[in-house]
């Protein structure tokens, strides 16, 4: 969802904002294929993080700013992503119009119906599923049309993407604060696909475990048809460890992140969670086994059936939760590497691969005018 566009730069700079951090990655286009030319990120400590980053743009915008000048970015055009918890999102199906504007119109009179607040009052992206060149939208350059199988009726299909003008809103001070360019809004879910699913066009699932909130989604060819997001995250395992074993919340945060860098687990071993996981693990669980209802019972699904999942974020590095999760769900459980199609240093390799289910969105961010 690109909710506004400018000219496109050389290289692209993606921003991933996060309720206490903000990662930072710049990918420049040879030869079509993306390549990193540098990243940053910044973590704020739980005790020190306070109100929300969205809430306090001009700190945000200086942090922003602080954070680009030590990677050394060089563009200052940037791509930025909304949360899932801060966008309505619906998957239409309605009879088909005579043109282009008739279909627009029962667009959005049925999303007038679904979205939280009145059209007037957001800024909202139409793509076209059934249909190439179709693209359109309200305040922006259309976003490229994704292809899938026709219905059998006379009817078109179209995914509305939208968020309050008063929330986009602070992004334009942040950014404005860290004097970039805000090239284009997308959302996480689009980043996302784009980072670690790319052209597969199956039924995929892909967690998303930040330190407050997780995000689920499930992606048939290309385009998310459940979006879901729950306050689950990192931080609720800190405040376990802080209740199990009395400890402060700084030497909680140090032994699960000691969980979290422990050796991965040889073929054959032991794959049991750790008891004190469980505050995540179980609730995530039933989480996912609700999305996959939600999938299952949609009507313009095609696929119906999740294939596999794909687990990043900067908390999805927990030990044994990939493995827990395949063997409770019985399905192929993943973490996400963003980095498979960007080309990189290989002595960068290893620092890479620790990093990257972090920067998973910011990636995807830079990758939006790449590919």
């Amino acid at each position: 969802m690109g909710l506004f566009g400018k000219k496109q730069p050389k290289s692209f700079l993606g921003v991933d904002i996060g309720a206490s951090s903000i990662k930072v990655d710049e990918l420049e286009a040879k030869k079509g294929r993306p390549v990193l030319m540098t990243y940053g990120y910044a973590e704020i400590p739980a005790e020190e993080a306070g109100e929300s980053l969205f809430d306090q743009p001009k700190k945000t915008g200086e942090l922003l700013a602080r954070v680009c000048k030590e990677a050394g970015t060089k563009s200052t055009s940037a791509m930025a992503a909304l949360p899932t918890s801060h966008v309505f999102a619906a998957i239409l199906a309605l009879p088909d119009g005579k043109d282009q504007r008739q279909r627009q119109a029962s667009v959005d009179a049925e999303a007038s119906k679904l979205a939280p607040l009145p059209l007037s009052e957001m800024i909202i992206q139409t793509t076209y599923l059934d249909e190439e060149g179709k693209g359109e939208k309200k305040g922006g350059k259309g976003e490229k049309v994704m292809e899938s199988e026709k219905p059998k009726q006379k009817q078109f299909r179209a995914m509305v993407t939208g968020s309050a003008k008063t929330f986009i809103q602070k992004y334009i001070e942040i950014f404005k604060a860290a004097k970039l360019n805000l090239q284009a809004i997308d959302t996480e879910s689009l980043a996302l696909v784009r980072a670690l699913i790319g052209k597969d066009k199956g039924a995929i699932m892909v967690i998303d475990i930040g330190s407050q909130r997780s995000t689920l989604m499930i992606v048939e060819k290309g385009i998310p048809f459940v979006s879901r997001s729950i306050q689950l995250g990192g931080d609720t395992v800190t405040r376990a460890i802080m209740s199990q074993m009395n400890l402060g919340e700084s030497d909680a945060e140090r032994i699960k992140r000691d969980l979290g860098t422990a050796s991965p687990t040889a073929p054959g071993s032991d794959t049991g969670l750790p008891k004190v996981l469980e505050v995540l693990a179980l609730p995530l669980l039933n989480e996912i086994r609700f999305a996959f209802q939600l999938y299952a019972s949609m009507e313009l699904a095609l696929i119906k059936k999740v294939e596999k999942i794909v687990v990043t974020g900067g908390s999805s590095h927990l030990p044994h939760l990939p493995e827990y999760l395949a063997r409770t769900l019985n399905l192929n459980v993943y973490r996400g590497d963003p980095w498979a199609r960007v080309v990189y240093p290989q002595d960068l390799g290893s620092v890479l691969e620790e990093i990257g289910p972090r920067m998973s969105v910011a990636i995807g961010l830079a990758m939006r005018e790449i590919e």
